[in-house]
């Protein structure tokens, strides 16, 4: 059943049945017409009232237009609930109560649980076969996701004797993503491409032999291989060079704790690197210490570019909870740093609980650039971990 009912009948009621039943006994025996009418009149109101309890709401149906809606810290939209009283008996002074996972904001609205979530009371009168619509506002308050966890209406009885308890078993599939905004990372420049790859950049010392960007006047000290024949055939000034584009490796590994205490200063920073990359073209994966079952035990998004792979990280960090069942951070960085390529540029969100200068000296050797995501007086900047003070720390303790 879509919908779960409790019917609560006041003490009036009852009352009110034994009376009418006295006054319907009293009418038959002294045979009294007006008494028999009064006792059976309030038999029936009373009749009336349970089949009303029973029966209101049995066909209401409730409706969303939005499945999804995705927006960053700040931005606002809106919802439509749409209730449909399909039956023939009429919901009247009723109150329609919704929970939504408090990372939105209503107007109106209050926050329950420990402020995890928010509760909505909207007045709902309706009629037999008849819509009402109710358009819900809202400003994304924080990241997260927001769902609307329970929908519960409160009917009271036309003459106020007694009410319906409704409460849907059925969730509703709307849910909204807020994303992290994103705050400016000091110290990014810092990251300049290196050794042979795809990225393209001026200032590399290596090209790529199958990507001719144009041609060029030959000189002396130009080896034959290079010469540009098709292009020293189209133009009169004499042999031209082939020019390649200048590539560089240019990708990052980004490791994730959602143990950290300042996470979501992070996660602001982190939504900035994203974008930043997403922007030059750069690939990145992500690895986040939040435990799910398989042969990776850890949430991993391969390597990738672009603005799909962009939002599919921007989702994932949106769903992060300080509620996840998690695995030492210092665990998954070293079992990935041991069976995975990693990229000549890894960026740490986040503290390692130990193990700290063993992770380092390993990446060190295998020629790996270790930058940390640290957040201090409100400014967020990438810093590269130093091999040397790492030791002198370690052998200080």
């Amino acid at each position: 059943m879509e919908w779960q009912k409790q019917i609560s009948l006041g003490n009036e009621l009852s009352l009110l049945g034994v009376i009418s039943l006295v006054i319907l006994f009293s009418g038959i025996i002294g045979k009294s017409f007006l008494l028999l009418f009064l006792g059976s009149f309030f038999l029936l109101f009373i009749y009336i009232n349970q089949v009303y309890l029973k029966r209101v709401a049995t066909h209401l149906v409730v409706t969303h237009d939005k499945s999804l809606i995705k927006l960053f810290q700040g931005e606002s939209d809106q919802f439509t609930l749409s209730l449909s009283q399909k039956g023939l008996f009429p919901i009247l002074n009723a109150s329609l109560r919704i929970t939504i996972d408090n990372v939105i904001e209503f107007e109106n609205s209050r926050d329950i649980i420990d402020g995890e979530q928010i509760e909505l009371v909207i007045p709902v009168s309706l009629l037999s076969k008849q819509t009402l619509e109710v358009n819900l506002p809202f400003v994304g308050k924080r990241r997260g996701i927001a769902k609307i966890r329970t929908v519960e209406m409160r009917i009271p009885h036309l003459f106020g004797f007694g009410e319906v308890y409704i409460k849907r078993n059925v969730p509703l599939t709307f849910e909204t993503i807020i994303y992290t905004s994103p705050v400016a990372v000091g110290g990014i420049e810092q990251i300049i491409p290196k050794n042979q790859g795809d990225y393209p950049i001026r200032q590399s010392f290596f090209e790529d032999m199958s990507a001719i960007v144009g041609a060029r006047n030959y000189v002396a000290t130009d080896p034959f291989n290079r010469i540009h024949w098709k292009a020293s055939a189209r133009t009169a000034q004499g042999l031209q060079t082939k020019q390649y584009e200048r590539t560089a490796l240019f990708s990052w590994s980004l490791f994730v704790n959602v143990r950290e205490r300042k996470l979501e200063e992070l996660l602001s920073g982190l939504t900035y690197l994203l974008e930043y990359a997403t922007k030059r073209t750069i690939s990145y994966e992500i690895f986040v210490n939040v435990r799910r079952a398989g042969k990776t035990p850890f949430l991993h998004i391969p390597m990738g570019s672009g603005k799909e792979h962009l939002q599919k990280v921007l989702e994932l960090v949106a769903r992060l909870s300080k509620h996840s069942v998690t695995i030492p951070f210092h665990s998954m960085v070293y079992s990935v740093e041991r069976q995975n390529q990693l990229s000549p540029f890894v960026i740490i969100c986040g503290e390692f609980e130990q193990n700290e200068y063993i992770v380092l000296k390993s990446m060190k050797k295998r020629g790996i650039d270790v930058y940390k995501l640290t957040e201090h007086d409100s400014s967020t900047f990438l810093t590269l971990t130093s091999f040397l003070e790492r030791k002198a720390d370690f052998h200080a303790g």
